[in-house]
């Protein structure tokens, strides 16, 4: 019986992504004014190679090994059950900045309105610390995270086919740009449907350049990659950023990006990621 509920609580959650507010749109569709639009523009940077390959999705969860979480309610097999017995870090927005502190988990089950029969029912999971400041993001403890202030950068939250953005951060200049393939809808149209996307950053310190693929999806359903921050978590005194880089507007995909754990001579590394379902 065990195996036969877990079965259909899967099957329930499939069929709540592609049911719950499903769009007439299978590609996500951005608005802009025709002028504004950078037609099948093609990025490049110097000694780099973009990379050419479609239809495929970058980072995936199976390669990322450290556990990433948020806080708020979550499906039943969406946060581990053996979460709290871990140490976490939490980055939270104070009313100072960020800053980065070392928390404890407060999870408790909680009646999950998308799967459970009746209000009794309590399969879901509910998440939060026991510090009362704005939770962006929870990690578990790695060596060389420390409670500390954040140094931050604002950048828009969206980078569309054909941007390039340029930024400097702790003396280390970086680019962010996105390649891909964008057609109207119809000839009468001002919006394009977007396919192989590709997000890429830059670094160039002393004259060194660096470019690398941060992000990669074959197709949108009414979301585009978003940045939720950008800043020093790790403290190395270069770029971390946190992106939502799922392609569904029923799905959040929260992926953690450090400097720090980089292999030699990168600039990034993802390292976990966070996904979670909406109804």
């Amino acid at each position: 019986m065990k195996i036969t509920f877990k079965t259909l609580l899967f099957l329930i959650l499939i069929f709540q992504l592609f049911s719950c507010k499903k769009s007439n749109k299978e590609k996500i569709v951005e608005k802009k004014p025709v002028n504004e639009i950078i037609s099948n523009s093609k990025v490049t940077t110097t000694n780099t190679k973009i990379d050419s390959t479609d239809n495929y999705s970058f980072p995936v969860d199976s390669i990322l090994k450290v556990e990433i979480l948020a806080t708020g309610n979550f499906h039943e097999d969406e946060v581990n059950e053996k979460t709290n017995e871990k140490k976490w870090f939490g980055l939270f927005k104070t009313l100072n900045g960020y800053k980065l502190y070392e928390t404890e988990l407060i999870t408790k089950r909680v009646n999950d309105p998308v799967v459970d029969e009746n209000e009794n029912d309590e399969t879901g999971w509910e998440v939060n610390t026991t510090i009362n400041d704005t939770c962006l993001i929870l990690i578990e403890k790695l060596p060389y995270l420390t409670e500390r202030e954040i140094a931050t950068i604002k950048i828009p939250e969206t980078i569309h086919l054909g941007e390039k953005l340029n930024f400097s951060f702790s003396g280390i200049n970086y680019t962010l740009f996105a390649t891909g393939e964008k057609k109207r809808e119809d000839e009468n149209s001002d919006s394009f449907v977007v396919s192989n996307y590709k997000l890429y950053l830059t670094a160039n310190k002393n004259g060194k350049e660096q470019t690398e693929l941060i992000v990669a999806q074959s197709n949108f359903d009414d979301k585009m990659i978003q940045i939720i921050f950008a800043g020093d978590i790790d403290g190395d005194n270069k770029l971390d950023l946190i992106i939502d880089t799922s392609n569904h507007y029923n799905v959040s995909r929260l992926t953690m990006y450090l400097s720090k754990p980089a292999e030699h001579g990168k600039i990034i590394k993802p390292i976990g990621m966070f996904t979670s379902v909406g109804c």
